[in-house]
């Protein structure tokens, strides 16, 4: 027996040997299994970071190659533009020469051959007979040399080529000459060439030259005169005039009354209050436009010579012509790629709004935006001011429109109702109203048809009666019958007689105080918003004669507002459909 014990703990213990080697070898391998986790979630790691380096340089990749292919055709497209328009370049060249002072006085003072810059001259006009800017050199060179008649020649052929172009070149050189007089006239043929439909970047530069009074006084005169001409026209042959688009513009500026200002007047407000809304929001439009105008005109010029006339001159002769502007555009396009390093959406954006900008633009619309979106428009703040000026008429026009309107639905007095109480309340702020008293009238209502509720409720006789009797009936029943069906159901029927009965008792003082309790409710409710909406009464109606008050503030703001010309513009009163005119 012993020696079977001693056998059977000897097993024992090479088991627990056994399983405390199979422990150990668990941990072995659980350990093991952690490092492999780890080293997966590092491979994993180390491919994820492989897979966003290949897509880099993919991409890195796909770019240079759209680059280099931009650069190659940007090179090719060079070649073929020095090979198309090099004699152009020249021109340009030479003409930048030709329009500076000190080349006349050089001329005069004889440190430069005057037959060798006749000579370059004529060359450069034969070089290229259908650019225009050759015969205007010509021109030049003919005017400081005293060769009338080549200079009358040769403007008469630039003017042949392009009229607008030749006309805005004799003005610009002339205001560059110091001759004001000469200058002014070239300026009234300019003019005159323009199709107010298409106003190119040329007339965007001038129209700041002018307002600066750059090119004198009379050409100040003639371009107002010009512009109010375009806005007839332009008015007599479009559907939309300017003072619509004036009008759809400030409309824009109102400022919207907010969904959740006001809740409690609108809850308690009987009539229309999206009609009150719109007046309310159409008062604003005078002071919105009058803090627009603010912000657009700051009025922060230092008054010093702009130099627009001399940019004007600049950019005129480097401008491109119909037949060069497809390739430069081209050309502009591939630079942007490269500039962007072969990114060619962001360079078509790029180039897009380019393009846009340099879009030729009508009268009309060049003005509007002048005046109410500065940042499409390239343009100083004295040549917004000019623009202004022109449309000025249209915005006085507009302001008194919008506040006539909003005064029209300016209510003497407005109706407040909450439930069966209705009062007519003054809409003018100034008028003090018994507030106390009025919540009072609306609490005491409330309070009045709540005992009126709370008196209906009264005890179902009948039905309490009849639930008695059946219950009663139902007892004793149920202890004379013999066992059996009828016992039951009479025993059933006296119980839920009883339950009935003990309910309808019940219900009456339940329902006594629920609704004194939704009374309360309501007349601490109908307290609180009464009070609210007579607040707001004063603050709405209050906010709304302020804006009213920013129509002669605005009218106010622009006797001030003109620099260039005091005085310029004198106000008058507009009656019926009468148009307002500018005194010059």
């Amino acid at each position: 027996m012993d020696s079977d014990v001693d056998a059977l703990g000897m097993r024992v213990e090479t088991v627990q040997s056994n399983v405390t080697a199979l422990r150990g070898e668990l941990r072995t391998m659980a350990s093991e299994l952690g490092n492999v986790s780890h080293t997966i979630d590092r491979v994993e790691d180390s491919v994820g970071q492989l897979g966003r380096n290949l897509a880099e340089f993919t991409d890195r990749y796909a770019r240079d190659q759209v680059r280099a292919r931009a650069e190659a055709e940007l090179a090719r497209l060079t070649t073929e533009w020095h090979a198309r328009f090099e004699q152009r370049r020249q021109t340009r060249a030479l003409a930048h020469g030709l329009v500076h002072a000190l080349t006349k006085d050089a001329l005069e003072k004889g440190m430069v051959d005057k037959d060798l810059v006749a000579a370059c001259a004529q060359e450069r006009m034969l070089m290229d007979r259908g650019f225009w800017l050759g015969p205007a050199v010509v021109a030049l060179a003919a005017r400081h040399l005293d060769k009338a008649p080549q200079m009358h020649r040769a403007r008469a052929q630039a003017y042949s080529i392009d009229q607008a172009r030749a006309n805005l070149f004799f003005t610009l050189t002339c205001t560059r000459l110091g001759e004001q007089d000469e200058a002014a006239r070239w300026m009234d043929r300019y003019l005159q060439s323009l199709d107010p439909y298409a106003l190119d970047e040329d007339f965007h530069v001038v129209l700041d030259a002018v307002a600066c009074n750059e090119l004198g006084t009379e050409a100040h005169a003639y371009t107002r005169h010009a512009m109010r001409q375009w806005l007839s026209r332009l008015d007599l042959a479009q559907a939309a005039t300017l003072e619509t688009q004036v009008a759809r513009h400030m409309r824009d500026l109102s400022k919207e009354l907010p969904a959740k200002a006001y809740q409690e007047l609108s809850s308690v407000c009987a009539d229309d209050w999206s009609v009150l809304r719109s007046g309310w929001e159409l008062a604003t439009i005078p002071k919105a436009t009058l803090a627009h105008l603010r912000r657009a005109f700051p009025g922060d010029l230092d008054g010093g010579p702009a130099g627009h006339a001399d940019s004007a001159l600049d950019a005129l002769i480097d401008r491109h012509d119909a037949d060069e502007a497809e390739l430069a555009s081209r050309i502009r396009y591939l630079e942007l790629v490269v500039e962007r390093n072969g990114d060619e959406e962001a360079a078509h954006q790029d180039h897009t709004a380019q393009r846009n900008a340099a879009k030729p633009v009508n009268l009309r619309t060049l003005l509007v935006n002048a005046v109410f979106v500065p940042d499409a428009v390239r343009l100083g703040e004295e040549a917004r001011l000019l623009a202004l000026r022109a449309v000025w008429p249209h915005v006085l026009n507009t302001s008194n429109s919008y506040a006539q309107r909003s005064a029209s639905l300016l209510p003497l007095q407005i109706d407040v109702a909450w439930g069966e109480w209705n009062r007519p309340l003054a809409a003018d702020p100034a008028v003090t109203l018994p507030e106390q008293q009025l919540v009072s009238e609306v609490v005491g209502l409330l309070e009045h048809r709540t005992r009126q509720k709370i008196e209906s409720v009264q005890l179902n006789r009948f039905r309490f009666v009849a639930d008695a009797v059946v219950a009663v009936a139902g007892t004793i029943v149920a202890f004379i019958a013999p066992q059996g069906p009828l016992r039951v159901t009479a025993a059933i029927l006296g119980i839920g007689a009883v339950i009935l009965a003990i309910h309808e008792w019940r219900r009456v003082p339940a329902r006594k105080q629920e609704l004194s309790r939704e009374g309360r409710d309501s007349a601490l409710t109908a307290a609180t918003v009464l009070s609210g909406a007579l607040t707001q009464r004063v603050t709405f109606f209050t906010a709304w004669r302020a804006n009213l008050e920013a129509v002669p503030q605005l009218a106010a703001w622009a006797n001030q507002a003109w620099r260039s010309e005091a005085g310029a513009i004198e106000e008058a009163v507009w009656k019926g459909h009468g148009t307002k005119r500018e005194n010059e």
